[in-house]
């Protein structure tokens, strides 16, 4: 298995945190059933985002661009940053127990992966998958390259929004329908549009052919309100006639749209902006403004000759860069692409054919969708970071000719061969871009396994592929794309995907909005101040602008105001693993991580609890085998009980169901071990009788050393601290580590499976309960109690009843029959149900137990009363969430439903305790 490379761009997010803790459990369970693993992890070089961050950083720092910076100077910093980057992600990394092959740690642009590289962008372009092509490209202005649509964010706009845009000193107003008019003879053609600085490259106008509006003006030429060139009226049925006018400017070089239709009408492609969002040479004093200032100064010529109509709102999407915020615009240039029609019928058709799965199975659909209507892949990036592309173009060839090489010897001898000329008489120059992040990341799986100098290893293809389903195309559709063209193998056999983290509000996490969580905080802890530095340091560095800065300030205040508690690695690594991580969205709670911080003590606990006990056997004691120990019902529960552990926490992890494993550990750590049989066997370790403290601790020993092997995979700091503390206590340890020791299966321990006797602990736990809840509502402390149950429940009971007087904490306790004499009936006993097959009746003082209701009714109902006023403030909806709302709806039906429940048993108190009215639950 391959770690997923994460982007050396910062810092580790919880979203990795996630895919750690979701392969290491899987590799470390793997590997404590003696299989070999290799797991191997990487960095990404991420080419536009970190080449985004290091330039806003250069911007914000010491106010240069990269090319004032120079590229020499430029790459000379990036290289230092992924240094110091990929150095911390790896100690990152260990910090949250990933049991990574270090060894074989790969770097996107380390030599190997260059290899790989160009020897797969050569063979793709020799066998013709790969061509150059003028075409429509989305394109940023501020990185001045080409960028995917997973790149671009379309941002929802209302009138009168404001956009922070790269190298505008104020924020850009959008949100409305420019109207303008286009002069026709003695009439007009008013037209609406979003854009007025490209009307600079209008080519003409358009109608829909059935409109009645503008039939008579179909084939007339209109005059362009700047530059007063003539303009075609075109007729074409792709032309809405709801929107604005139902009249449409044709600007064939700025618009997928219009540039179809100016195929279709043979118009002329006209550009008026350079790389950089300026306008070009010929435009007269128009020339040389930025897009914005160029939209002004459109709009105060329109004005001037009377030609602008007005603007209207207009709700709409704004393409976006996701790493710069500049706006996109979509233009047409020449850029490599990768033919990815063959490509994704193959891909297709493993999945089809069940050589690939998917879980979950839902994401197989979307998988037919995608790959059934593939576009060719845009794979060139005008950057400075990243893998050069190799190819040249022939520089003294009567057309444009370009050909690959994997070096310029190699690419002059097929530019030679192709001419039929010379070596000597090419003369080539290597393209100045650089690939696709994503086109060397889709052949991270075959790089690291030494591909193509040597033969794939024996673990290739890989056993399992778990990334998140965010990149499901992006990363692992192109990873088998590329791997079936290029090696006839798939490289890998299954995909798992883990859904999105987000905020306890379903947010996602933003810098912007200070809900970012980095995992060593919870691993460590951080205080509010120490957070709000953190952010605060963001803006130092250029990543959010002052505005954002006061949102994620007062978000961070809102989120963390006692900052984020020190939890550790594996209390962390639980909690997330306790979500359903196959789901698409997951909302992570730093409660949950605190509660398993609990979970962590209590096994903590427990360990502790044992050797306390063990230290009264002697120094160093012999602990008998579980077969040689006459063993009590307690005893032989909970090896019962470790038992269905050990099957499900099996069953679990070979099905990939982690919420489902570390559920089932919980439960039987803190309900079962902790607070039943703990509990339970007190009594005897705080006796005299060394046989009854043997016997316990033969027991502890056997189950502490199965629920920490059990839970190793998960937890591997906390379950690797206690083995060796035992192992060094009590000896035995046949391994080195908990890590490399066998995982437990369950022909060891099937049999104590004893599903008789787990119902009549069952049973008992339900009066135990029902014992407790009576006597904490009741106020009394160890009151004497009786259970009354049909005779053929008599009989475990009976056995049962030391324990069940121990855990229930009551002075006396009794089993005995329905309709028996022996029931307490009258003042000083209070009855309630267990189920429909016992009664109980507990030991109280009237007077105790009405003073101790009425006094909880005052609480509720004023803590009640206080939130029904908070709701009630005009304030409150503005104030809180939609979900912080639904959870004081909650708060207020839960208070009332309890306050009910205390009125009703307040009266059947004052009913019970009349003398002789009481016959007895289920008479």
């Amino acid at each position: 298995m391959v770690l997923p490379p994460p982007n050396i761009t910062g810092d580790l997010h919880l979203g990795h945190a996630l895919t750690v803790a979701i392969q290491d459990t899987l590799v470390r369970w793997h590997r404590m059933q003696q299989r070999k693993v290799v797991w191997v992890p990487g960095c990404d070089h991420a080419g536009i985002a970190t080449q985004s961050v290091l330039e806003k950083r250069a911007w914000a720092q010491g106010g240069l661009t990269r090319h004032q910076m120079g590229r020499t100077a430029f790459l000379r910093e990036a290289q230092a940053w992924r240094r110091s980057k990929e150095a911390n992600i790896l100690r990152q990394l260990r910090r949250l127990g990933a049991s990574l092959d270090y060894t074989r740690s790969t770097f996107t642009m380390d030599e190997s992966m260059s290899h790989a590289v160009k020897w797969a962008f050569c063979r793709l372009f020799d066998d013709g998958l790969v061509y150059r092509e003028k075409r429509m490209v989305n394109w940023c202005c501020w990185l001045q390259s080409a960028i995917s649509d997973s790149e671009v964010k379309h941002v929802q706009v209302s009138p009168g929004t404001l956009l922070r845009v790269p190298g505008c000193p104020e924020a850009v107003e959008v949100g409305y329908l420019d109207r303008l008019a286009f002069p026709v003879g003695d009439t007009e053609v008013e037209v609406c549009t979003t854009r007025l600085e490209t009307m600079l490259a209008d080519t003409a106008l358009a109608v829909h052919p059935e409109d009645n509006r503008y039939r008579h003006l179909i084939g007339r030429m209109a005059c362009h309100p700047i530059t007063g060139t003539s303009l075609p009226i075109i007729a074409n049925s792709q032309v809405d006639r709801a929107f604005g006018t139902g009249a449409m400017k044709v600007t064939p070089g700025y618009s997928r749209v219009d540039h179809q239709l100016a195929k279709e009408h043979g118009l002329p492609v006209v550009e008026c902006f350079d790389d950089q969002g300026r306008v070009v040479e010929g435009h007269g004093t128009f020339s040389g403004l930025s897009r914005m200032e160029a939209k002004a100064a459109v709009l105060a010529l329109l004005k001037e000759k009377g030609l602008y109509r007005g603007r209207v709102g207009h709700e709409s999407t704004v393409p976006v860069c996701s790493r710069t915020g500049d706006l996109i615009d979509v233009r047409l240039k020449p850029q490599f692409f990768l033919d990815f029609s063959k490509l994704a019928r193959q891909a297709l058709a493993c999945m089809e054919e069940g050589h690939l799965n998917i879980t979950p199975a839902y994401w197989k659909k979307a998988w037919s969708e995608w790959l059934s209507k593939p576009e060719d892949w845009c794979i060139s990036r005008q950057l400075w970071w990243g893998h050069r592309i190799p190819a040249y173009r022939v520089l003294n060839a009567e057309e444009e000719i370009w050909v690959s090489g994997m070096t310029e010897e190699e690419a002059v001898s097929k530019a030679a061969a192709r001419l039929g000329i010379s070596r000597e008489d090419v003369c080539l120059k290597q393209d100045e871009d650089v690939l696709d992040t994503w086109f060397s990341s889709a052949l991270f799986p075959l790089a690291v396994s030494g591909w193509p100098e040597k033969p794939l290893p024996s673990w290739f293809p890989l056993s399992l592929m778990e990334t998140g389903h965010d990149i499901l195309f992006f990363w692992v559709a192109r990873m088998v794309a590329l791997s079936l063209q290029l090696t006839g193998k798939l490289p890998f056999h299954k995909v798992m995907l883990h859904g999105m983290i987000r905020d306890s509000e379903g947010r996602k996490m933003s810098k912007s909005l200070g809900n970012v969580i980095d995992p060593l905080d919870v691993v460590h802890g951080k205080s509010l101040e120490e957070l709000e530095e953190s952010t605060r340091e963001l803006q130092r560095q250029g990543y959010i602008g002052p505005e954002e800065l006061a949102t994620a300030l007062r978000c961070q205040r809102q989120a963390f105001p006692s900052g984020i508690e020190k939890c550790g690695s594996d209390a962390l690594r639980l909690a997330l693993l306790s979500y359903d991580v196959q789901a698409e969205t997951i909302s992570f709670q730093m409660k949950d991580a605190v509660r398993w911080l609990h979970f962590c003590n209590k096994l903590w606990q427990a360990t502790r609890f044992f050797v306390s006990a063990a230290d009264k056997l002697g120094q160093r004691p012999q602990l008998a085998s579980l077969l040689s120990v006459e063993l009590g019902l307690m005893d032989r529960w909970i090896l019962s009980r470790l038992s269905f552990l050990v099957e499900a926490s099996q069953m679990h992890l070979s099905n990939g169901d982690l919420h489902l494993f570390t559920s089932a550990v919980q439960v039987f750590v803190v309900q079962h071990l902790c607070d039943v049989y703990l509990e339970s066997v007190k009594p005897a370790v705080w006796g005299n009788s060394t046989e009854d403290i043997s016997r316990v601790c033969s027991v502890l020993h056997a189950v502490l050393d199965v629920t920490l092997k059990t839970l190793s995979p998960a937890a591997p700091f906390l379950t690797e601290e206690l083995y060796q503390r035992l192992a060094l206590r009590f000896g035995g340890c046949a391994v080195p580590s908990i890590c490399v020791a066998p995982y437990p299966t369950r022909d060891q321990w099937d049999q104590w499976r004893n599903e008789d006797l787990e119902r009549q602990v069952r049973s008992a736990l339900e009066v135990v309960t029902t014992l407790r809840n009576v006597r904490l509502s009741c106020g009394v402390k160890e009151p004497s109690a009786y259970v009354a149950v049909e005779p053929r429940d008599a009989g475990f009971l009976h056995d049962l009843a030391p324990v069940m007087r121990h855990l229930a904490r009551v002075r006396e306790f009794r089993v005995v029959h329905r309709g028996t004499a022996e029931l307490p009936v009258g003042e000083g006993w209070t009855p309630a149900p267990v189920g429909s097959w016992a009664d109980v009746f507990v030991e109280t003082d009237v007077a105790v137990v009405q003073k101790a209701v009425q006094e909880r009714l005052q609480r509720l109902t004023a803590k009640l009363d206080k939130m029904e006023q908070r709701r009630a403030h005009p304030k409150y909806t503005r104030s809180r969430t939609v979900k912080e709302q639904e959870r004081d709806h909650q708060k207020v039906l839960d208070l009332k439903s309890e306050i009910e429940r205390l009125k009703a048993t307040s009266t059947e108190s004052r009913r019970a305790h009349t003398p002789g009215q009481f016959q007895g639950w289920g008479q």
